[in-house]
């Protein structure tokens, strides 16, 4: 048994949780390093699922699980530098039993798959887990499918076995945002608010691992040299099985109700009003676009629907500005006409479309009003 190396595990479970080692230790022949996903929840953080590293050695009594999921809400400007795209994130520690707990609490499946490793590999990967707890490492800057908890534990496997995580997954002919769509698909207004903030990155084809999911199939599929990385998944903790249940507010029909009203009540303030949001909507895209560092919400056609440029409709329509008002509507409808075009191959045409059609709707009755008032 390593002495050293118990002491420090010791120390870190007992007295430091979140994680700091003097320096590493030897493992052990029966030490395991196996890859723990799970499942996706209900709540917004919970959606993906989740990744961390278990590092189990029964000889020098360790068993902690490395997890690169931890951020701190005590950040100065916390909010600012998520918007921006440069909060950091970090690793931290816990023990096994303690990390399965959350999910057996939140009724979300944890699995495990060991890996099939020669002890040098399980040697590397171990120090520079250590290692990573108390230096520049420990910490990274999220990117939503660059850098994760999961994309860092398959840097970590890459890096350390002969040959590479295979790409064959579910969805590996999909767009990122196809794939991304089917967890949230359940979610109305997460998916939809995901989806106007994501941009044309997300429309790229899938190139990477970046899904808890996904890196759970992937090291099935994987080999080590000449051996499968691992032999199986085990299941540490099941689910009790639900029913979803079906909430009318947070469906598209809650949405198509809202979108009704404002084209039955046929009031032009609420019209204009309406068209305001958006516009206002259309300026918040195209900020966080030039101001984000996360790529995904970069280039972000959604500005086409939620158009900045309804701003000057409104305004040459209070001003009585008739032609200037029927010229601005005008390329307002072709812009719409281009988006929707655009979102003929889109997985999210069905979610923006009521809006498309409220959308046409008012700039046609606007239009036609404007057309009123010209002399002929």
């Amino acid at each position: 048994m390593s002495r050293n190396l118990t002491i420090y595990f010791f120390l870190l479970l007992t007295f430091l949780p979140s994680g700091v080692f003097a320096q590493g230790g030897a493992l052990s022949d029966q030490a395991k390093i196996s890859v723990l996903t799970c499942d996706t929840g209900n709540e917004l953080y919970s959606l993906f699922g989740h990744t961390a590293i278990r590092i189990d050695d029964p000889v020098n009594q360790v068993d902690v699980v490395f997890n690169y999921g931890a951020f701190d809400f005590g950040t100065p400007n916390f909010y600012l530098k998520f918007t921006k795209g440069d909060l950091q994130y970090f690793i931290t520690t816990s023990t096994f039993e303690d990390f399965c707990q959350q999910y057996i609490y939140e009724n979300r499946g944890v699995y495990e798959q060991v890996l099939n490793l020669a002890p040098p590999q399980k040697q590397r990967i171990f120090d520079e887990l250590v290692a990573s707890l108390s230096s520049a490492d420990k910490y990274y800057t999220y990117k939503f499918i660059d850098r994760n908890c999961t994309t860092k534990v398959a840097d970590r496997i890459n890096a350390n076995i002969d040959g590479k995580l295979s790409l064959d997954v579910k969805g590996a002919k999909d767009s990122n945002r196809r794939i991304i769509y089917g967890y949230v698909a359940n979610h109305f207004y997460e998916n939809f608010g995901i989806n106007i903030m994501f941009g044309a990155r997300t429309d790229e084809n899938f190139y990477k691992i970046f899904l808890p999911l996904q890196l759970l199939e992937s090291v099935s599929k994987t080999k080590n040299g000449a051996k499968p990385l691992t032999d199986g998944v085990r299941t540490i903790n099941k689910p009790v099985a639900t029913t979803p249940s079906f909430s009318f507010f947070n469906s598209i029909w809650s949405l198509v109700c809202v979108l009704l009203v404002i084209v039955l009540a046929n009031r032009r303030i609420i019209s204009l009003t309406f068209l305001t949001v958006q516009a206002l909507l259309g300026l918040f895209l195209i900020s966080a676009g030039m101001y984000s560092l996360h790529q995904e919400v970069m280039w972000n056609y959604n500005i086409l629907l939620f158009n900045p440029l309804f701003l000057l409709v409104v305004g040459f329509v209070l001003r009585r500005k008739t032609k200037w008002a029927i010229r601005s509507i005008f390329v307002c409808y072709v812009m719409l006409g281009v988006y929707f075009g655009f979102l003929l191959n889109k997985v999210q045409l069905w979610m923006f479309l009521p809006i498309i059609l409220t959308n046409a709707i008012l700039l046609l009755r606007l239009l036609t009003q404007q057309k009123s008032y010209c002399p002929r």
